[in-house]
């Protein structure tokens, strides 16, 4: 997945921030232009960061250990990208791979 390709090449690039107090820091200091969720994340965990996050886009992708494998580190539920381009590409690609999936007559719904 694409996704998951640039957020490596964020965390080479020292701009991604994984876990659960780091990315509340970044948040809180509104340095975080992205932030992703894994589609296994807990409800207290995803619940924190939807109201975390106010204004800052999430997506929601894979698992705890994909993103962690991403990023070249353990299992990780969530991760904030600091770097503005790079978390516009990210959003793109996950809503390239939407529209691919639900094809020319399918509905993405963001929340």
């Amino acid at each position: 997945m694409k996704a998951l390709s640039l957020l490596g090449f964020a965390q080479a690039a020292g701009q991604v921030v994984s876990g659960y107090n780091g990315c509340l820091a970044v948040l809180r200091q509104g340095r975080c232009h992205l932030v992703v969720l894994a589609g296994d994340a807990g409800p207290a965990t995803r619940e924190k960061f939807l109201k975390a996050a106010k204004q800052t886009p999430i997506v929601t992708i894979k698992t705890k250990d994909e993103l962690g494998n991403a990023i070249g580190k353990s299992s990780r539920a969530v991760l904030c990208v600091q770097e503005k381009k790079i978390a516009q590409a990210i959003i793109d690609a996950v809503n390239t791979t939407l529209m691919e999936a639900e094809g020319a007559h399918g509905k993405i719904v963001e929340t």
